[in-house]
C-alpha cells in the first residue's frame, strides 16, 4: 500500500521585478503552483488589478499579438501540410535561444520574428499565384492571337480602320450565344466571326462602325476584351516572340518565387521553435496571474506545494538565486482534515526585511487542498490505469493500487478461467509492451503490462478449472470444474467476497488510525468488519437453517449473536465516544449520533446482503464462459472437414477471448469500484502537478535590460 509523498507549503513573497525571472525557476524545480479560485470574488477590491506586470502595456495588444502569432505558426505548417509534433528536434546546441527580460518582452520579440517572416512568405506565395494567373491569360491570349493571324491581319491592314472598329472578345459559350441573339435582336450592321475554342471559352471579334461603340460594349459587359493586341503585329503579320518572352520571364519569377519558398520550409525546426516558445509564455502568463499583490506595492506572494524531501534542497536554490529579494515561509502539511493543515512548526528562509512578511488575508483566506503525488512501484505501475479511472487519491488516504494488483487479476482470473486463452492475452501484452518499447510514457506500455497480469491470472483460473481451450480432459482441476460443482463454486465466490470486502473496510481502519482518528477506526469499520465474518460463519456452518441460528446447543450457542454483538456495539461506539470527549465528535449531540449509528447499522446489513450477493457474478461468468467453449466444441463435432474445423476452432475461440474478456473485465472492475472502493477510498484529491516547460526546439534564458 502506497501513502502520497510528503508534502510542504511554501509562502513565498518576492520583489515584482523578480517575478519573470523566478517563474522560469518554477518548472526546473517542479513547483506545484496553488491555483486561486474566482479572483473577482475572492480578492478584495484592494489588491485586485488586470496584470500587474504589464500595467505600463496595453493589456489588448498584447492579447492581440498572441493571437496574432498563433494565426502566423498555424499559417505556416497549414501551408506546407506539416505536422508540428512530426518534427525532428535539433541537438541542444543547435536550439533556438531567446533571451528575455520578461515575459511580455518575449511574446514581443516572438512577435517581431515571426510576423516579418509570415509577411513574407505570403508575398512569395501571392506572387507565385498572381504570376500562374496571369500566365493563363497570356497562353490565352496567345492563342487568340493565333486564331487571328489566320484572317491575314498585320499591322497594315489594322491602320485601314478609321470610321470603324475592330474588338476582340472571349466568353463562355453560353455567354457568347446571348450576346449573339442580342446583336441580331439589335439589328445593328455589324461583322462577326467566332471560334468556339474549348468548353469554356469562345473567341470573337466585332467589326463595326464606331457610333455604335456604346451599344456593343453594353452587349458584350460580360465577355472580357483583348486590348493593345496590335502590338503583337508587323508589316507581315504576326509576332508571337514578345508574349513568349513575358512568358517565359513570368515562368522565371515563379520558380525565383518557389525557391524563396522552399527555403521557409527548411525553416520548420524554427517555426517549431516558435510554436513551443508561444507555448511556455502562456504557461508562464497563466503562473504569474497566481500572484498575488500585497498592499506594500512591490512585494507579491504566492503559495506553492513541493515534495517535504526536497524541501531543503528547493528552497536553497531560490534563497541564493534571488538572495535579498525573496523569503520563504514553510509548512509540513498533516494530513488533510477539517481541524488541521498545516503544522505549527514553520521554517523561514531568505530576507529577514519586514517588508517582506507574508500576511494572509482572511477575504482570501480558503481551505488547503493538498495535492497528491504517488509514486508507484514498477510492478503495480499498470494497474494506475485502472485506479485512475475512479479518481485521484487525496493527500490523507491510501492509495490502494498495490492490493488492486492482487485482487482485480484474482477477480478477472477466476471469471475468465483458461490456460490457453490466458497465454493468448499473455502473449498479446507482451506484443504490446514490445511495440511501445520506446514510448513508455505512452498508456498503451502500461496497458500491456496489465493485460500480461490479466493472462497469467487467466491462466491460473485454469489450472483451478482444469480447462485449456475449453478442453477438460486434459488435466484434473487443482480446485474443481465450475460446470460440475455449481455449490462448491458459488461458495467460493461468495468467500472471495466477504475476504475483499473486509479488505476494504480494513483499509477504512488504516486511513483512520493514520488521521489520527484512531476511536472512529474501531467505531466504524472495525464492527463492521466482525459483522460481516460473523455472517458468513452462521451462512457457511449453519446455512439458512433458522432453528440452528437461535439453538443455545449448536456447536456455536447462539450463533446468531455473531452478528448481532457486533451491531449493538456499532450501534453505540459513536455516542460513547461523544460522552467521554473525543475532539472530532464533539460538535455532535448524543441522539443525534444514536439515529445516525441506528441508520447506518441498518444499511450495513442491507448492504452486506447486496455486496456479497454480488459476487455470485464469478459464478455466472465463470459456467457462462465454460459454457460458450462446450457450444463451440459440439459445432465441431457437426464437421468431417479438418479446414472447417481448424477454422470454427480459431474463430470460436477468437469470439470468447474477445467477449468473455471484455465482460470479465468490466465486472471484475465493477466490483472493485463499487463493492471494494466504496468501502474506504474517497478518491476526490487533486494530482501534484508542476508546469512543464518543453525545451527541445527552444530555449529560454532570463536577463536585465
Amino acid at each position: 500500500m502506497l501513502r502520497p509523498e510528503k508534502m510542504s507549503l511554501l509562502e513565498i513573497s518576492i520583489h515584482k521585478n523578480s517575478i519573470p525571472e523566478f517563474l522560469i525557476e518554477v518548472p526546473k524545480n517542479k513547483i506545484h503552483i496553488k491555483l486561486f479560485e474566482d479572483t473577482e470574488i475572492k480578492t478584495p477590491h484592494h489588491l485586485r488589478r488586470e496584470h500587474f506586470l504589464t500595467e505600463s502595456t496595453d493589456r489588448d495588444e498584447i492579447n492581440q499579438k498572441i493571437s496574432d502569432i498563433d494565426e502566423c505558426i498555424i499559417y505556416y505548417f497549414q501551408n506546407f501540410e506539416l505536422d508540428p509534433e512530426k518534427i525532428e528536434a535539433p541537438n541542444k546546441d543547435l536550439r533556438y535561444k531567446m533571451e528575455i527580460s520578461s515575459m511580455i518582452d518575449g511574446i514581443n520579440q516572438l512577435h517581431d520574428h515571426i510576423t516579418p517572416e509570415i509577411r513574407h512568405l505570403k508575398g512569395f506565395l501571392n506572387d507565385i499565384q498572381l504570376e500562374q494567373e496571369e500566365i493563363k491569360k497570356d497562353k490565352l491570349l496567345k492563342d487568340i492571337l493565333i486564331w487571328l493571324s489566320d484572317y491575314d491581319i498585320t499591322s497594315i491592314s489594322l491602320d485601314w480602320f478609321d470610321q470603324m472598329e475592330f474588338r476582340v472578345f472571349y466568353s463562355t459559350p453560353s455567354e457568347f450565344s446571348d450576346m449573339e441573339v442580342t446583336l441580331e435582336h439589335e439589328e445593328i450592321p455589324v461583322i462577326l466571326e467566332f471560334k468556339e475554342f474549348s468548353q469554356n471559352f469562345t473567341f470573337f471579334f466585332t467589326i463595326f462602325h464606331h457610333s455604335y461603340h456604346q451599344k456593343i460594349t453594353e452587349i458584350c459587359h460580360s465577355a472580357t476584351e483583348i486590348s493593345n493586341f496590335e502590338v503583337y503585329f508587323n508589316e507581315t503579320g504576326l509576332n508571337i516572340v514578345l508574349l513568349e518572352e513575358i512568358i517565359k520571364f513570368r515562368y522565371e519569377k515563379i520558380e525565383k518565387n518557389q525557391k524563396l519558398v522552399e527555403l521557409e520550409k527548411n525553416n520548420a525546426q524554427k517555426f517549431r521553435a516558435y510554436m513551443e516558445l508561444l507555448q511556455s509564455f502562456k504557461k508562464y502568463e497563466l503562473l504569474e496571474k497566481q500572484c498575488r499583490e500585497t498592499y506594500r506595492g512591490d512585494i507579491v506572494r504566492l503559495k506553492a506545494f513541493i515534495p517535504s524531501e526536497d524541501q531543503d534542497e528547493i528552497t536553497e536554490s531560490l534563497i541564493e538565486k534571488f538572495k535579498g529579494k525573496i523569503r520563504i515561509v514553510s509548512h509540513t502539511m498533516e494530513d488533510q482534515s477539517k481541524e488541521k493543515e498545516k503544522s505549527e512548526e514553520k521554517h523561514i528562509h531568505g530576507t529577514e526585511s519586514e517588508e517582506f512578511n507574508y500576511e494572509e488575508d482572511k477575504e482570501t483566506e480558503t481551505k488547503l487542498i493538498v495535492p497528491s503525488l504517488i509514486k508507484p512501484n514498477k510492478l503495480f505501475k499498470p494497474f494506475t490505469l485502472l485506479t485512475r479511472l475512479y479518481g485521484v487519491t487525496n493527500y490523507s488516504e491510501l492509495d490502494p493500487t498495490p492490493i488492486v494488483a492482487i485482487t482485480y487479476p484474482l477477480l478477472f482470473g477466476l471469471m475468465f478461467g483458461d490456460i490457453g486463452h490466458g497465454l493468448v492475452l499473455f502473449f498479446l501484452g507482451l506484443l504490446m509492451v514490445v511495440i511501445n518499447l520506446k514510448h513508455k510514457e505512452n498508456s498503451m506500455y502500461d496497458g500491456g503490462f496489465l493485460l500480461m497480469w490479466l493472462g497469467l491470472a487467466a491462466g491460473f483460473g485454469g489450472l483451478m478449472y482444469g480447462s485449456f481451450f475449453g478442453y477438460e480432459e486434459l488435466f484434473d482441476p487443482l480446485f474443481v470444474n465450475p460446470m460440475h460443482e455449481v455449490t462448491t463454486i458459488l461458495k467460493m465466490s461468495i468467500f472471495v467476497g466477504v475476504v475483499h470486502i473486509c479488505i476494504g473496510w480494513f483499509l477504512a481502519m488504516l486511513n483512520d488510525i493514520h488521521n489520527k482518528k484512531a476511536f472512529l477506526a474501531f467505531a466504524e469499520p472495525f464492527w463492521k468488519i466482525l459483522i460481516l465474518i460473523g455472517g458468513a460463519i452462521v451462512i457457511f456452518k449453519f446455512n439458512f437453517d433458522l432453528d440452528a441460528w437461535f439453538s443455545p446447543n449448536s456447536s456455536i450457542p447462539y450463533p446468531i449473536l455473531l452478528t448481532i454483538i457486533p451491531a449493538l456495539f456499532l450501534l453505540i461506539s459513536k455516542p460513547i465516544g461523544r460522552i467521554f470527549g473525543v475532539k472530532y465528535l464533539k460538535h455532535e449531540s448524543v441522539g443525534g449520533l444514536m439515529g445516525e449509528q441506528a441508520v447506518d447499522v441498518a444499511e450495513t446489513f442491507l448492504s452486506i446482503l447486496s455486496n456479497v450477493a454480488s459476487y455470485s457474478r464469478v459464478l455466472a461468468l465463470a459456467m457462462a464462459h465454460m459454457g460458450l467453449m462446450l457450444v463451440i466444441m459440439e459445432i465441431v463435432k457437426m464437421f468431417n472437414s479438418v479446414i472447417a474445423v481448424v477454422l470454427i476452432v480459431v474463430l470460436g475461440n477468437l469470439f470468447v477471448i474477445v467477449l468473455e474478456g471484455i465482460l470479465a473485465a468490466i465486472h471484475a472492475l465493477r466490483l472493485t469500484f463499487y463493492e471494494f472502493f466504496g468501502k474506504f477510498y474517497q478518491a476526490d484529491g487533486i494530482p501534484y502537478k508542476y508546469t512543464e516547460i518543453s525545451s527541445n526546439y527552444s530555449v529560454i534564458e532570463f536577463g536585465e535590460k
